[in-house]
This record gives C-alpha cells, structure tokens and sequence, in this order.
C-alpha cells in the first residue's frame, strides 16, 4: 500500500539501534528523507543512515543532545537548510530508570525526566512552526504501557508525554498537524547496559497473543500515522501490547 510519504522528510531522535533504526529505515523504503540524530553513538547512527540511504533516501545525520536547546535549535535548522521542510517528527530517544520511590537516586531520576520529557519539548517545540507554516505535520512520541501498571519511572513519564501529546493535538489540528503516541509492551528490544532497570525482561502471561511484539510492528503503525490516510486520528496513545490491556 502506497502510504504517500514520498518526499517527505522524517525526523528520528535516538535512530541507532531498535525502535529508531527499524523505523528509520520503514520510512526509507517509503520513500521518504530522513533527519536523524544521537547524542553519542554516532558509529551506530552512520550504519543506520548507509542502510536508508542504500533503500534510495537522502539522510542527514548529526550528533544532538536532546536536553540541550541549543543542540535542538541547530539541528533541526540543519534539516530545514538541507531539505527545506520537516515533514514528521518521531521522538523516540529515551533514558530507563526504575526503582522505589524512596530508594531511587536523583541523579537517575533527573537524566530520565530530562531525555523523556524535556527532550520530547524540546523537538515538538522546534518544529511546529515549520509545520504551521505548510499547514501538515506528524508529531509521533513513543509511550508505554508502565503507567497502567504504577511504575514509578517510565510510568510517570510516559504519562507526561502522553499529555503533552494531547495538548499539541488539541492546539495544532487546525493546522491539519497531529500527535499521536506508540506505546509498545513486551517487545524484543537491545537493552542499553547500565540503564536502571535494563535488565527487566516482560513476560506474555495473560495476552490475548501469546508471544512477544516486534519492532517492526511498532514501526508500521509509525509508518501509518505518518501518512495522509491518519490525517483524522489525533491525541491517540496506541498500545502494541498483544493484548496485554485493553484500552
């Protein structure tokens, strides 16, 4: 199916490996250009970007701290200098961090909320005028399920992103802008060693689909609200649980 995304240019935050990578390269063999950027992991970031550009898109990749306005602000003008227009962008950078309440270190606690949160701001904040000024755009953040479960870290987070979400959904659909949220449950992912929690493997008990998730299958639905035919779905926070909860 021709989801219309040709031409369009996509930007990735945390595009090195898992969600970013595998989506990264579904929008470039849509056709569409890619922006995408790492705070550290540039290695990893030129593999992602040789792959796309090997499936025919043109791909501009850069080092960008998220929590950095600065770094924000030059980035995404970077991609605005190359390609002209920044079609959708799909926050996807994050930093894990789990523990109890009364056990969790600050430090932690502050660098989550900072690449989680801040960040996701921070982008959202950088494009929009682009995407009021040609009147369409695609706002795509990645949540979870952890706040249907009280966990306390990604729970609380991924909440807050959702109600940014939402809020830019309620302010910019006039635009014909939309914000819309991927929460994945029980996916296969690389863990990054030395997050907090890292090591926590979800299991299938009690799905309604009896395996675990994909990143493929998270991309495709990325893929979709991407495109025009989504053009009427806004403010969603879609779970890719397997049926792990239904809301």
């Amino acid at each position: 199916m021709d989801m219309g995304l040709q031409g369009k240019v996509v930007l990735i935050t945390g595009a090195t490996r898992n969600h970013g990578k595998v989506t990264a390269l579904a929008f470039a063999n849509e056709g569409a250009n890619l922006l995408i950027c790492t705070r550290k992991s540039m290695n990893l970031l030129e593999e992602t970007a040789e792959l796309a550009s090997k499936a025919g898109a043109k791909v501009v990749a850069r080092q960008c701290d998220v929590t950095d306005e600065g770094q924000v602000s030059r980035f995404v003008k970077s991609g605005m200098t190359e390609f002209g227009h920044i079609d959708v962008l799909l926050n996807n950078a994050g930093w894990r961090v789990h523990g109890k309440l009364l056990e969790l270190d600050m430090g932690e606690w502050q660098a989550a909320v900072a690449v989680n949160l801040h960040g996701v701001f921070l982008m959202c904040k950088a494009v929009l005028p682009g995407m009021v000024e040609q009147r369409w755009g695609r706002i795509i953040n990645y949540t979870g399920n952890s706040f249907m479960r009280g966990i306390l870290g990604p729970g609380t987070l991924k909440m807050a992103t959702l109600g940014l979400t939402r809020a830019i959904a309620q302010a910019y659909g006039k635009w014909a802008i939309t914000a819309n949220c991927i929460a994945p449950w029980s996916v296969d992912v690389e863990r990054t060693v030395g997050h907090t929690g890292s090591g926590i493997i979800l299991g299938v008990e009690g799905h309604a689909i009896p395996r675990r998730g994909s990143i493929e299958e998270c991309a495709a639905l990325a893929v979709f609200l991407a495109s025009e035919k989504a053009s009427y779905i806004t403010g969603q926070n879609y779970s890719v649980n397997g049926g792990a909860y239904f809301v």
